[in-house]
């Protein structure tokens, strides 16, 4: 779960704090859990080090440190390395630091208040107490603020020269502060641009604007193909909750040993404005050692034969003498990107008829030219960290083994395999698992988009010209 601290806050935080590289983990949000003192203590009490960063309407951020930890109704709490601090003055980069001058009175626990840095007689930052409604978007502090009193506030003269005067706030966050063991520390794997909502709302601006730039293709066809239980269904679930900004189940999904997908069932998905992706996202049954989807069928899957919503029937694979069978596949049928969805926490638990199965997909699929790649679901399952904090995944030496490995285990190169992490039990969107499914989805479509505009002249312009081809040497392709 992200918020909206910055890179640059983080690592300006972590020297302050100067216990080396630390994870900071949102634990509550006034905006997602509403701005209650009986909310705050549910989610903040008793998690040790916590931030508490306060973002108001005329673009000041500030806040206070604390090693101790919240306790409702405990009264005041010793910690002489607590600290209040400033991270932006009317939108502008202004970091300062005030370290506790009365540790005795560095915070005070009330089950009635939600954070108060100070003494409960005069609170250098008593932030709320009660509950607090939001009206147009910002929610009105109730706080107290006593100038200096238990900290020293050096460099500047009193708070409006930290909040501007101004008590309407936008957002009021609490994250846990752990440090990471030096095993843990990494560096990045892969270089992304910084986390926040404003980049997840570019990156689906940009997948949206990417289309096929030919007459005769809709959308770009993008296949899913895994063992029963890798996510796929789940993945589509994940990309129609991240358009629609709310969470859905709009495909089946299950766990069992069989496949709960039985069909050839493609997704278009919309946002909220009614804006559609230009892909068509096609879940496919699992793979099973001795049922699902086998190597001549997924040739015909391939090659466009195979008809959307068609009932894959493990016993009878479709032929041609098949009435469902598409003699004359159109380029808009066929695949345009075909992308492999595995578990990471049971990679070494696959089959060897599974993996065997795969690893002869891949080799079809780049016979026929069509661009590849993989989705790695469940990461959250294989690193600790990774779970509290999605943020940590491209500096997590997990996760970059496991992807290495993959690497080795298919000849994948390692820009083409992209970790996730599916909705499944949450209630609410998280920025961080929409970044990691859009930073995929996009690498993915513009793999597609390559691959229409990589086709000669010939193969487009004319495709009655292989149609008949494409039937007569189906069986000599596999």
């Amino acid at each position: 779960m992200t918020g909206q601290l910055r890179d640059s806050d983080t690592t300006q935080l972590e020297q302050w704090i100067g216990q080396g590289q630390t994870q900071f983990t949102l634990l509550y949000s006034a905006t997602l859990d509403g701005c209650t003192s009986q909310t705050f203590h549910a989610k903040c009490d008793h998690q040790g080090a916590t931030v508490t960063v306060v973002y108001n309407e005329v673009g000041s951020v500030f806040g206070g440190y604390t090693s101790a930890s919240w306790a409702a109704g405990i009264g005041a709490t010793r910690d002489d390395k607590a600290f209040l601090f400033q991270l932006k003055f009317s939108d502008k980069d202004k970091f300062q630091k005030f370290p506790v001058s009365n540790a005795t009175y560095s915070i005070f626990s009330n089950a009635s208040f939600g954070p108060m840095f100070g003494s409960n007689s005069a609170c250098d930052m008593s932030l709320f107490s009660g509950t607090l409604n939001s009206s147009g978007g910002f929610f009105q502090l109730n706080g107290n603020f006593s100038f200096g009193t238990n900290y020293t506030m050096s460099g500047v003269s009193n708070w409006n020269e930290i909040h501007n005067g101004n008590l309407k706030i936008k957002e009021l966050e609490v994250y846990s502060v752990a440090v990471k063991p030096p095993w843990a520390v990494q560096q990045e794997w892969r270089k992304v641009p910084e986390w926040n909502k404003k980049l997840v709302q570019e990156l689906i601006q940009e997948v949206q604007s990417i289309k096929p730039r030919h007459s005769l293709i809709q959308d770009y066809r993008i296949v899913l193909i895994g063992p029963v239980g890798s996510g796929k269904s789940s993945l589509c679930n994940t990309i129609n909750s991240v358009f629609k900004g709310r969470i859905t189940h709009m495909a089946l999904c299950g766990e069992g040993r069989h496949s709960v997908t039985k069909s050839y069932q493609p997704y278009v998905f919309k946002s909220t404005r009614g804006k559609a992706l230009q892909a068509r996202i096609c879940d496919t049954r699992g793979l099973e050692p001795d049922l699902g989807i086998d190597t001549m069928e997924f040739n015909f899957l391939l090659d466009g034969h195979i008809p959307e919503n068609y009932q894959f029937q493990p016993e009878k694979p479709i032929s041609f003498d098949d009435p469902a069978f598409v003699t004359k596949p159109e380029l808009n049928n066929k695949v345009h990107c075909v992308v492999f969805v595995l578990d990471v926490s049971s990679l070494l638990k696959l089959d060897p008829e599974t993996l065997a199965k795969i690893k002869s997909f891949r080799a079809l699929t780049m016979r026929k030219g069509i661009p590849q790649a993989i989705i790695l679901t469940k990461i959250d399952l294989i690193d600790k960290f990774v779970a509290r904090n999605l943020e940590t995944v491209y500096s997590s030496s997990v996760i970059a083994k496991t992807v290495q490995n993959v690497c080795d285990m298919f000849g994948f190169p390692m820009h083409h395999v992209f970790p996730v992490k599916n909705y499944g039990d949450e209630l609410m969107l998280y920025d961080g698992l929409n970044f990691l499914t859009l930073f995929a989805l996009r690498q993915i479509m513009y793999l597609a988009e390559d691959h229409i505009e990589n086709q000669t002249t010939d193969s487009i312009d004319c495709p009655d010209k292989e149609k008949g081809h494409d039937l007569e040497s189906a069986s000599e392709t596999i």
